[in-house]
């Protein structure tokens, strides 16, 4: 698919971010702040941080992790606020090319806290999925936020279905994926504001980590886009039961058994 020229423009202002001072420096201002907002402006509480934790010493393998999306910032508001290693091993993450490389300023802010660029409506075998996905077979840590935007549901519930990049990713790199499913976030930073809002709480839960070549396998006999297709329902599958489970407006009528 051909690019518009907008988009061509926000691709060629992405650089990968080398491991100097300044980079650093930046994600440490960027994770200070973040974390005054959600801790300091707002409360957060997090369950189940020792699985992610546990992933940290993970070995040569990658880990993958993956969202629902409530807000413009949820990464890095959310993501800030857990136990990072250091900046070569902190997580990559799929962003919007228009939205977060769509000038040079937002795209040398954006690089430096390892964004990489995903054009919306682009298919998959674009750029920035190639990286995400060298990533993690190089052993690295990528987050994705699969319905590939920001909800617009009117309770915060998750869209679906799901984009199939993340199938691709887990298809290709087979690493280990860990979900996380978190609520509140449309309140700090709800669609169209621009300045997080105080008081208001937010809740992250941790789910169960999965190996993707073990998943791969009891999906036998399937390959290709149809591997990524099913790996990308089973996530879907995995955030929705934990949405059901945690969610106060989740319909009851599904409610886990």
């Amino acid at each position: 698919m051909s690019l518009e020229e907008r988009e061509q423009k926000a691709l060629a202002r992405w650089k990968s971010p080398r491991d100097t001072l300044y980079n650093r420096g930046l994600t440490a201002l960027v994770v200070g702040v973040s974390r005054f907002v959600m801790r300091r402006m707002n409360s957060v509480t997090i369950d189940g941080a020792e699985r992610y934790e546990a992933l940290l010493s993970r070995g040569d393998r990658g880990l993958l992790t993956f969202s629902n999306h409530m807000s413009l910032f949820d990464d890095p508001l959310l993501v800030s606020n857990l136990r990072l290693p250091k900046y070569s091993e902190i997580r990559w993450v799929g962003a919007d090319a228009l939205n977060f490389f769509g000038s040079r300023l937002m795209a040398h802010i954006f690089s430096a806290g390892k964004c990489a660029p995903i054009v919306r409506g682009a298919g998959l075998d674009q750029r920035g999925l190639d990286f995400l996905r060298d990533r993690l077979v190089d052993g690295g840590w990528v987050h994705m936020f699969p319905e590939g935007g920001r909800t617009r549901d009117p309770s915060a519930l998750l869209s679906h279905p799901f984009k199939a990049g993340i199938g691709r990713l887990m298809a290709e790199a087979r690493p280990i994926a860990l979900p996380f499913y978190h609520h509140g976030m449309h309140d700090v930073l709800p669609v169209g504001a621009k300045i997080p809002r105080p008081r208001k709480k937010v809740r992250m839960v941790w789910g169960e980590p999965i190996d993707c070549e073990v998943l791969a396998t009891e999906l036998g006999g399937v390959s290709g886009p149809r591997l990524w297709e099913a790996l990308t329902e089973r996530t879907y599958e995995l955030l929705r039961e934990m949405e059901l489970a945690i969610h106060p407006l989740a319909p009851a009528s599904e409610a886990v058994a």
